[in-house]
């Protein structure tokens, strides 16, 4: 997805399709693999089963998970348990076909269909995040929405956490923008007490928050300091996506029960900055900040320049040489910059404007004499 707009998930009816597409092929492309095998793989030079009863297992437990697709695709809410097991099943049998592809001497023919399943692995995993978070799909639209009845102090907190500036740099013309229609913007930067969380940071360093992030580890921030009375009526957090989850340093912020005041009956926006992967780590935000008490009004995520996988390497570059279009050698593959995109800045500068010129809740009330 380009990072020149607002990212925005695939609608509802397009995950139901392809959730019917992969049922078709899962069905009738395994009743035609049982059927007609021996002809086929004749032909593709394919060396026919030893076993011809696992052969037919495998093919049984596939056509299976083509039924369980197509529940999926007649009522996606009632089923959406059934697309875990999907991940489950499909990740499983990608994972073997890779292994055994590498290690086994497997024929390429078998990987075609290891490919198909970690292809879907990723679109189940998108499409239950949509359906166990449908309201970030009206977020996404870009809207910002009614903020709560409170006093306005045209006072906003920014809460920011960035290793190396990117999301920094979209909070800071968010800034801009709310300071456009009169509101004063302090920044409370979250810092961690521990060494990795750091940038530059060491090869080991950066092993060890791949480690952490995989297994969610929290992390320990020094306390903020923020009084449950600030005067703030408007919060905006941000957070970058560490494997398709937040970044500790934020989430440990919520994890922190001391902190739930600062949300609680107050509007707050949040902004994701990421490589690829943000709708898990924009859902856990969302809902740590509703699971605080907290209103919100706007949510934004934007990725890198770039396109895959030139942006991944990008990335990786970045942390080594510390300077971005480096190594020379890969010029053209490599992006000559290294965050966010101008155009995706001027959004997020309108952004702040609209924020700050959010509709509230007004109460009508009547007096009795």
């Amino acid at each position: 997805m380009s990072s020149l707009r607002q990212l925005i998930p695939l609608p509802r009816n397009a995950f139901r399709y392809l959730c019917l597409f992969t049922a078709l092929a899962n069905g009738l492309g395994n009743l035609f693999l049982l059927v007609f095998y021996r002809p086929l793989f004749e032909w593709l030079g394919v060396p026919l089963p030893q076993d011809i009863h696992s052969f037919a297992f495998v093919a049984g437990f596939s056509f299976t998970v083509g039924v369980l697709a197509f529940l999926v695709f007649l009522n996606p809410e009632k089923n959406v348990n059934l697309l875990t097991i999907g991940i489950i099943g499909k990740g499983i049998y990608a994972f073997f076909t890779f292994y055994f592809y590498v290690f086994g001497h497997l024929h390429w023919f078998y990987l075609i269909f290891g490919i198909w399943d970690a292809v879907y692995v990723v679109i189940f995993f998108l499409f239950l995040i949509q359906l166990l978070s449908p309201d970030l799909t009206n977020f996404n639209r870009g809207d910002v929405f009614i903020g709560l009845e409170r006093e306005q102090t045209n006072r906003a907190l920014f809460l920011v956490f960035s290793l190396t500036g990117t999301g920094r740099s979209g909070m800071e013309r968010i800034k801009t923008g709310l300071e456009r229609h009169g509101y004063h913007v302090d920044i409370a930067s979250i810092e961690s007490g521990e060494h990795i969380f750091h940038f530059p940071m060491s090869v080991l360093d950066f092993v060890q928050i791949v480690i952490r992030a995989i297994f969610r580890r929290p992390a320990h921030i020094t306390p903020l300091g923020i009084p449950a009375n600030h005067p703030y009526d408007l919060i905006v957090v941000e957070s970058q996506t560490w494997l398709v989850g937040m970044s500790a340093p934020v989430e440990a912020v919520f994890q922190d029960p001391a902190n739930r005041a600062i949300f609680e009956g107050r509007d707050v926006a949040v902004l994701n900055v990421c490589r690829g992967a943000w709708r898990r780590s924009q859902a856990m935000l969302v809902r740590w900040v509703q699971r605080c008490g907290a209103n919100v009004v706007g949510v934004r995520a934007f990725a890198h320049i770039g396109w895959e996988p030139s942006r991944l390497f990008s990335l990786w570059f970045y942390l080594i040489y510390r300077e971005a279009g480096r190594p020379h050698f890969l010029d053209g593959f490599v992006q000559p910059r290294y965050g966010l995109s101008d155009d995706t800045l001027a959004q997020l500068e309108l952004f702040g404007e609209d924020l700050a010129q959010r509709k509230r809740v007004i109460w009508y009330r009547s007096t009795v004499v």
